[in-house]
């Protein structure tokens, strides 16, 4: 079996999902299946310490030949674990991270982590409690290293590119932002084939788009998940992928979302980017190219 020479690292959510499935279209690209959920075998302990070979077995068993051999897991580049890891089992990966103006970011993780039937505050309480429900979640062996609240500190983008910088140099990673795919996909594409060495002349056809709907009421939707956790799941999936309700929880679970979702305030847009303004300052001293716009 063969290791991947490539990674989708990060961050979440930032379009890697989309990237995801406009790059498997490519004859000459291997990506790890299914799409949800990621892999995450670098990021997840209980994953990693089944081995190497399991990772092999689970996710890449039928290569092919593929020039390119790949996984996407966005959580990869928050985690401090995951650089060592990565480098001691595959030193000479690719690593293609997406990065989106943090704010966006973490209003859109919020979004999403609503939608999963995680999540029973507003956006604004959310970000109030993020300390306390972080240092709580770091107790439980569970959720101490997938944090789902962890909306503001997932976007300091420099502390986390910094340890992988500590194990890789910059010429194995495409560091890119995350709507150069929405303002010119062709090019970026070819940007990203040229990076992995296959062939730069094939042209990926358009990929859904699996953005977050805005959840309605989302103390219901923490109802439904704690009632039906199984099956909640398998309602979200359809419901990201368009697919009509055939079940009584599907038609619980799409009336209560919505297409489009609220604004930010112009406040707590002010409030956050002041919040970003010195980190943010940190990374674009890293990858100037990214933040113009983002202070």
């Amino acid at each position: 079996m063969t290791l991947p020479n490539f990674i989708i690292a990060g961050t979440l959510p930032a379009g890697t999902g989309h990237l995801y499935g406009l790059l498997r279209q490519h004859p000459e690209v291997y990506l790890a299946a299914p799409m949800q959920p990621e892999c995450n075998f670098f990021f997840k302990s209980g994953l990693y310490a089944k081995g190497v070979d399991y990772y092999l077995e689970t996710w890449f068993p039928d290569v092919g030949g593929r020039k390119a051999v790949g996984e996407r897991s966005s959580l990869l580049l928050s985690s401090e674990k995951a650089p060592a890891r990565v480098a001691k089992h595959i030193p000479d990966v690719k690593l293609i991270f997406l990065f989106r103006n943090p704010v966006d970011r973490a209003y859109a993780n919020y979004r999403f982590t609503a939608l999963v039937g995680y999540e029973d505050l507003t956006f604004e309480e959310a970000l109030e409690a993020e300390g306390r429900r972080m240092a709580a979640a770091a107790k439980d062996p569970f959720w101490s290293e997938i944090q789902p609240h962890s909306y503001f500190h997932r976007g300091l983008y420099a502390d986390q590119l910094q340890r992988w910088m500590c194990y890789f140099p910059l010429s194995q990673m495409l560091l890119m932002r995350s709507d150069e795919l929405l303002k010119d996909q062709d090019g970026t594409l070819r940007k990203i084939y040229r990076f992995l060495g296959v062939d730069e002349s094939f042209v990926a056809q358009p990929f859904p788009d699996f953005s977050s709907p805005a959840v309605i009421d989302v103390k219901l939707q923490c109802r439904l998940r704690e009632e039906t956790p199984v099956g909640f799941d398998a309602a979200i999936q359809r419901l990201r992928q368009h697919l009509p309700p055939e079940t009584e929880l599907d038609r619980q679970v799409h009336a209560n979302v919505r297409d489009g979702y609220d604004p930010l305030s112009q406040e707590l847009r002010r409030r956050l980017t002041g919040r970003y303004e010195e980190p943010n300052r940190r990374f674009k001293s890293l990858v100037p190219f990214l933040i113009d716009d983002w202070l």
